[in-house]
């Protein structure tokens, strides 16, 4: 039986621990003792320098009976993410407005944490369970990129990363983000701007030919960080932007890719001016079949509950995608973090006590 009290309190101990993302030592060590008081086999990955974090990813292994699970969730939060005070009323976790609670992803800790508790203590056969704490989620899921996935066992897994309980996320879209450099000419803006080429004239033009937002039902656009630093009386001779893009189909991600490149060159030209362009692939499309036994062993623990399970797929991005990358058979679910990424962060405690059975059972069977 999961222990509700018990969970509220590791989950508000986790939630005032702070570790945003490239600064999760702290978190990490903290979750090391919990994996010592559970009696679980675990190791450090030790990723940090690779990407930049003071952490490491986390793997652990509660033994059982047949296949595998491997319960995988995110240990660093967005910023402001220190000095987390988070306040209980009402069955409902928030902070005091000044921070984020670091539900997303501190929330599916807890919960994973507390379903192998409740396993162990009830006894009984269940399934091994592995887990994955991995960092740097929020910047490029670069945690579960750079994991070890030699020394995983699990070719199922469970990513607890989403927000209504009951979502069960069985396809994600590829991912690419691209940055240009414009360069044109430097000239002295009052004496002879005409001998100059303004490369941020020419970048404003970029960006504004480039459709933002749903450009299709299966693709987004984005725009960003549109830079140009410099004197005022001097031409730009440089300026910068960024684009996003996502689709659920990489052939539309590839010609929206066309499309951008072709008017970026058109814009270029017609300034004098010339570009750079650079890719960063941050994930490729993935789908996994509605009648996986991931996702059916998902809907039954759901409806087990009393609780309706909803097949979705997201734009957005999680260590779904390389757990998927690497072979395994993943879905990601809710587990009830509600206005993430912001001071208005929520989590209901009964969402976050639904989630802990929700993967009790699926241990279960």
């Amino acid at each position: 039986m999961i222990n509700r009290d018990r969970l509220l309190q590791k989950f508000l101990e986790y939630s005032a621990c702070a570790s945003e993302s490239y600064r999760e030592r702290d978190f990490c060590l903290l979750l090391e003792r919990e994996l010592d008081e559970l009696g679980l086999t675990w190791e450090r990955q030790e990723i940090g320098a690779q990407v930049g974090s003071d952490g490491w990813n986390l793997r652990a292994l509660l033994p059982g009976e047949g296949e595998p699970l491997l319960f995988c969730a995110h240990m660093d939060t967005v910023s402001p993410g220190a000095g987390v005070r988070p306040v209980v009323q009402d069955g409902v976790i928030r902070t005091d407005g000044t921070t984020v609670l670091g539900g997303d992803d501190k929330a599916g800790i807890a919960a994973s944490l507390e379903a192998l508790r409740a396993v162990a203590e009830e006894g009984g056969p269940h399934r091994p369970a592995e887990l994955l704490f991995t960092i740097c989620e929020e910047v490029g899921m670069l945690g579960s990129k750079h994991a070890d996935y030699s020394r995983l066992l699990s070719r199922e897994a469970v990513v607890l990363d989403g927000e209504e309980v009951g979502s069960i996320v069985f396809q994600a879209a590829a991912h690419l983000e691209l940055h240009f450099v414009i360069l044109g000419r430097s000239a002295h803006a009052g004496i002879s701007p005409e001998k100059g080429i303004h490369a941020l004239k020419a970048a404003a033009e970029c960006v504004a030919g480039i459709r933002c937002g749903h450009v299709s039902e299966t693709g987004v656009v984005n725009v960003a960080n549109l830079l140009c630093p410099g004197a005022t009386n001097i031409v730009p001779e440089r300026a910068e932007f960024d684009v996003e893009l996502r689709s659920y189909e990489e052939t539309e991600l590839q010609e929206l890719l066309r499309q951008i490149c072709a008017h970026v060159e058109r814009v270029c030209a017609s300034w004098g001016a010339r570009f750079e362009k650079s890719e960063t692939r941050i994930s490729r499309a993935f789908r996994l079949s509605p009648d996986a036994p991931v996702i059916r062993a998902a809907c039954a623990a759901m409806e087990a509950q009393g609780i309706c399970p909803a097949l979705e797929r997201t734009l957005g991005g999680s260590d779904l995608t390389w757990l998927s990358e690497h072979g395994i058979a993943a879905v990601n679910l809710g587990v009830g973090m509600q206005e993430v990424h912001s001071c208005k962060e929520f989590l209901r405690v009964d969402d976050l006590v639904s989630t802990a059975g929700i993967l009790a059972r699926m241990l279960r069977g």
